[in-house]
């Protein structure tokens, strides 16, 4: 049995960002976020690892911000809500569409010509989220560039910018 959903849903980043994945290790730990990628709870992340199974749950990866260049133009494929409610960039408008296969989420993202699919899994009974990207179609090479925001935080808290830096990162 799978579940899709279209541009219709991943098109829209409020509607997109109803809809929420998730996918576990079997000993506590899990990754979870929207559809669209926006983070919109404190408990999204890639990687939200149990440190003493099933217990100690940190947030050690929070997403990855992914941008594609094809044929010299960029294509994000991330989307970030900032503090003041901006939304930028807007990737969730390059989702072709989502599956879910099984327990595997799979995102479909259109560059142009090109189809670029995103799945994510964990390995049962490690703290470890494999993220993986293979190009279905496309009529030149891509280049994928891919940014991480790495945290260490317990999974009930908040990260809080102590520095009064209020920049976009």
């Amino acid at each position: 049995m799978s579940i899709n959903f279209g541009r219709e849903i991943c098109g829209d980043h409020t509607k997109a960002e109803e809809y929420e994945w998730l996918v576990t290790n079997g000993i506590g730990g899990y990754a979870s976020g929207t559809l669209s990628g926006m983070l919109t709870r404190r408990y999204h992340g890639l990687l939200v690892g149990a440190l003493k199974p099933p217990l100690e749950r940190s947030l050690l990866l929070s997403k990855l911000d992914e941008t594609v260049k094809y044929r010299d133009k960029y294509y994000p494929i991330h989307t970030n809500r900032w503090e003041d409610g901006t939304i930028e960039p807007s990737g969730y408008q390059n989702i072709e569409s989502f599956t879910l296969e099984g327990t595997i989420p799979k995102w479909s993202f259109a560059c142009a010509d090109a189809l670029l699919q995103k799945r994510i899994w964990m390995q049962h009974g490690q703290n470890t989220t494999y993220i993986q990207y293979a190009l279905e179609r496309g009529s030149s090479p891509i280049k994928l560039s891919i940014k991480a925001l790495v945290n260490y935080r317990d999974y009930h808290g908040n990260t809080i910018d102590l520095s009064g830096n209020k920049s976009k990162l």
